[in-house]
C-alpha cells in the first residue's frame, strides 16, 4: 500500500469567506445575506431533509434529490446554501420563520442527521470548488422511490442501496460522497460514474484490510479524507511490487 498526495490542503473557511477559529464567531455564525430571489425549503423533521419549497436559480441541477415530483436536500446542501445565501430554511409545517444557521450548525454538532462535521468540512471544501456531490449511493432522481431517511433506511422497506450501505459497515472505513467533476452539461438523470468516492476512516488511516472491503463494494476511485483544524485534505492508496531480494 502506498500513499500519494492528491492535492494540497486548503482552508475551507476561507472558500467560504469566513473564519470559525473565533469561539465567539462560531457560536453566533456568520451574518446571513440572502440573494435576491433565493430559493425556499422546510425542514422536515421525520425525514431530516428539508423540502425545497421554491427554486431559483441553476445551482438545483446539481443539488438536492428529487423524489415523486418533489426537490429535498440533505443538512449538508441545506447548510451550504444558506451559508453563501442561496437558500432560506423555514421550520416545520406551517411555520414561516427562517432557521438561523445557529440552528442548522447545531444539528450538523448532534450528528443525528446523516451528517457531522468532518463530513460537511468535505462537503464545503469541494463545493467551494466546483464539484458536484452527492451521498454516497443515494441516487439523484427516482421515479417511484419513497423519500428514505440519512441512512437510506424507507419507512416500509429497505432497497439495495440500503443494504450495500449496511453492508459496507463492516469496516471501520466509509464511503460518504459521490463525487463529480464540474460539468456544465450535468444531469441528476444520467449522472454516469463518479470521479471518485470521498471516505472516512475515523482518526487513523484506514486499514489494508478495509481498503479492501471498499474497493470491492465502489467501482469509482477511493479517496480518504482528513479534516484537521478546518483543514481539507485527500489521500489514496495503491499497490506496488517490491523488487525480489537477492
Amino acid at each position: 500500500m502506498k500513499e500519494k498526495d492528491w492535492e494540497a490542503s486548503s482552508s475551507s473557511e476561507e472558500e467560504a469567506g469566513f473564519a470559525l477559529d473565533d469561539d465567539e464567531q462560531f457560536h453566533s455564525g456568520p451574518k446571513l445575506q440572502f440573494r435576491v430571489g433565493s430559493s425556499k425549503a422546510r425542514w422536515v423533521t421525520e425525514l431530516a431533509m428539508a423540502e425545497v419549497e421554491v427554486k431559483r436559480g441553476k445551482l438545483w441541477t446539481t443539488t438536492g434529490v428529487i423524489r415523486s415530483g418533489k426537490t429535498y436536500c440533505f443538512l449538508e446542501e441545506a447548510l451550504y446554501l444558506s451559508e453563501i445565501g442561496e437558500l432560506q430554511m423555514l421550520g416545520s409545517e406551517d411555520d414561516e420563520v427562517m432557521i438561523p444557521l445557529k440552528s442548522l450548525y447545531e444539528k450538523i454538532a448532534e450528528e443525528k442527521d446523516g451528517c457531522c462535521w468532518e463530513s460537511y468540512e468535505v462537503y464545503r471544501y469541494l463545493k467551494g470548488l466546483g464539484y458536484i456531490i452527492r451521498r454516497h449511493g443515494v441516487p439523484w432522481t427516482s421515479k417511484d422511490a419513497a423519500i428514505t431517511t440519512p441512512s437510506g433506511e424507507c419507512p416500509e422497506d429497505k432497497d439495495d442501496v440500503t443494504r450495500l450501505l449496511g453492508d459496507m459497515q463492516i469496516c471501520d472505513a466509509r464511503a460518504v460522497f459521490d463525487v463529480y467533476l464540474p460539468n456544465s452539461r450535468f444531469k441528476k438523470s444520467s449522472p454516469g460514474e463518479p470521479s471518485f468516492v470521498a471516505c472516512f476512516s475515523g482518526d487513523s488511516p484506514p486499514s489494508k484490510e478495509d481498503v479492501k472491503v471498499l474497493q470491492s463494494r465502489v467501482a469509482a476511485p477511493l479517496m480518504f479524507c482528513h479534516v484537521a483544524q478546518g483543514r481539507v485534505s485527500f489521500f489514496s492508496f495503491s499497490s506496488i511490487d517490491l523488487p525480489a531480494l537477492p
